[in-house]
């Protein structure tokens, strides 16, 4: 029965795709065939434009094929339609001389590729067909629109710059091409997609990543077979070491200047088509404890936010299980006071601790979801006051006692303290099962329970990166930039745990600014 069943997947799997084809497929001669050709391909879709015309002086007969919104037409009319119906005669005898001569556009491409053509059409380029030429000018012009630069919405800073990626992805290299102007910076394109052909770029530096982890990630880009890309997710998913863990092993980011400076470390980033953010990879989990404003305050209120940030992590994800276990099972651990007054607190609720707590969690997880589902105006407020009206209702009625809103508030707002949103999912998902092991066997079970998850974690790479690094294993070199922030001047080297083809950041070593004039 197994037999059968895998016989037939394999042979479904060997069924060939009809997605994008990748025989070629040679150009015409012949502009009726090709307009034949292109009608077979597109349909019916009333957003392709075939623009049959003489051209040289009337002598010659072209077709000129984009779709509509998805170039610039201005360059169309005037720097190539225009161009082409001027053009000498004798210049419609080589289509080199027209690609390279007559056409005004900045970038022209030659192909006798059909599949290649129409690929180039679907991505907002203009196709100039001429003729008896049985080759096909790609004249490369997008022009739909897109949404202007904004300041990030997710990775809120004080200081430092007020830019943050969009959905264009030529747009968003730019942006890092403008930090990084060096000639060494390098971005190779591949192809996502039987049928959305979405562009995903690999972007790294050339003499200081790594070539292994270059070409991992070239490996792995190149391995992902589906039909249409929707989310960067997608691409998170099937480049992870550990797939189905909970842990984010590949960072994603709306901010340039943290591509820019994680490709100064030696890790490559990935941007896509349509999405606007960017990914980096290796990462370690020290990564979500850096904010952009750490690098533009003073070293000594950074490094003393970071560590308020690892207390923030072990706030989110073991709070409500400790007050689970103490109300449980460790009265005696508490103080005489603080115990009778939760259990005064407790008086007349009808419920056991643990479904008052998994209650209010999965109440304030509502919360927080319709805020951000909410229109923006009303978003925060219906969030605040849905918040304190069933918080203060379900007390009032003794449903819940205050102890357990109080340590449920808190652990939401610490969770908002997690400066990369993605960081804090895997604790709010863990907390829930740290809270029901907690209920059963108390502090222990809570302490064997964290014992899981770090071990867990200490098993994670990151293209082969440990996760907990420069921890475990540890690394000192590493701890200027990960749980303390030493001043830029003593970065001498590149973190350790990533390998690079050149470990040096600077070429002075250990001398602070105000010690070169001495």
């Amino acid at each position: 029965m197994f037999k059968k069943v895998i016989k037939k997947l394999l042979t479904e799997n060997k069924k060939p795709s009809s997605g994008r084809q990748d025989q070629q497929q040679p150009v015409d001669a012949d502009l009726n065939q090709v307009m034949r050709e292109l009608k077979q391909h597109f349909g019916q879709t009333s957003d392709l434009v075939l623009r049959k015309l003489l051209v040289g002086s009337g002598t010659t007969s072209a077709l000129v094929v984009y779709l509509e919104n998805m170039v610039d037409l201005k360059v169309v009319n005037e720097s190539i339609i225009a161009k082409l119906q001027v053009a000498p005669a004798e210049m419609m005898k080589d289509i080199n001389v027209l690609a390279y001569s007559v056409l005004a556009v900045h970038k022209v491409n030659l192909s006798d590729d059909m599949n290649q053509v129409i690929q180039s059409i679907l991505e907002g380029s203009t196709v100039i067909f001429i003729g008896g030429a049985g080759r096909a000018m790609i004249a490369v012009n997008p022009g739909y629109e897109k949404r202007s630069i904004s300041s990030p919405e997710i990775e809120v800073n004080v200081e430092g710059p007020r830019e943050a990626f969009i959905e264009s992805r030529p747009v968003n290299l730019t942006m890092v091409r403008r930090r990084i102007k060096d000639s060494n910076l390098r971005f190779e394109n591949f192809t996502i997609g039987t049928r959305s052909n979405t562009t995903v770029t690999l972007g790294y530096l050339q003499g200081i990543t790594d070539p292994g982890i270059v070409e991992e990630a070239r490996r792995r880009l190149k391995s992902i077979k589906i039909d249409g890309f929707l989310g960067m997710e997608i691409i998170q998913e099937y480049l992870k070491d550990q797939p189905l863990s909970v842990f984010p092993t590949i960072m994603k980011t709306e901010r340039p200047e943290k591509v820019a400076a994680c490709l100064l470390e030696g890790r490559v980033a990935i941007f896509a088509d349509g999405y606007p953010y960017g990914m980096v990879a290796p990462i370690t989990f020290t990564h979500f404890l850096q904010a952009g404003d750490d690098y533009y305050e003073n070293f000594y209120f950074a490094t003393f936010v970071r560590w308020m940030r690892i207390l923030v992590f072990i706030t989110t994800l073991t709070l409500p299980s400790l007050y689970v276990a103490l109300v449980t099972h460790h009265w005696e651990m508490m103080p005489t006071s603080l115990a009778l007054s939760i259990a005064g607190g407790r008086e007349g609720v009808p419920f056991p601790v643990l479904v008052e707590a998994l209650a209010m969690e999965f109440i304030f997880e509502i919360l927080r979801e319709a805020g951000v589902r909410l229109p923006r105006a009303v978003g925060q407020a219906v969030s605040i006051v849905g918040a304190l009206v069933i918080g203060q209702s379900a007390v009032q009625a003794g449903l819940v006692s205050p102890g357990i809103v109080i340590v449920v508030a808190f652990t939401g707002i610490a969770s908002f303290a997690i400066p990369i949103y993605t960081a804090s999912i895997p604790f709010r998902i863990l907390r829930f099962p740290l809270m029901v092991i907690s209920s059963q066997v108390g502090i222990p079970g809570l302490v064997a329970g964290v014992l899981v998850i770090w071990g867990h974690m200490t098993s994670l790479t990151s293209f082969g990166v440990p996760y907990l690094a420069p921890l475990m294993p540890f690394q000192a070199k590493d701890m200027k930039d990960s749980l303390f922030r030493v001043p830029r001047w003593a970065m001498v080297t590149r973190p350790q745990s990533v390998p690079s083809m050149d470990p040096d950041r600077l070429d002075v070593y250990n001398v602070p600014p105000g010690e070169k004039n001495k």
